[in-house]
């Protein structure tokens, strides 16, 4: 397992998470395997965070999650 926490582009469909963009390239979210909200270090005004944990099109599992207050996705972990 890699950290990686780092900024990306996400695309949706009907609401639920499609695909997102990894070293330019674009992987197609195959199955979202779990999804959990996490209220951070709220004592530091951190803001929540909605995690999943998918499997892509190209074999890997990755979790992103999304800043709530900021709408901003980002790749957490990739699992090897």
């Amino acid at each position: 397992m890699r950290l990686v926490e780092r900024p990306i582009t996400v695309e949706m469909a009907g609401g639920r998470l499609s695909a997102f963009y990894w070293r330019k390239q674009r992987r197609l979210v195959s199955a979202i395997l779990e999804y959990w909200a996490d209220s951070g270090a709220w004592w530091e005004d951190e803001a929540e965070k909605i995690f999943y944990r998918l499997l892509a099109d190209d074999g890997g599992l990755y979790e992103l999650y999304q800043e709530r207050l900021t709408d901003r996705w980002y790749l957490y972990k990739v699992y090897d």
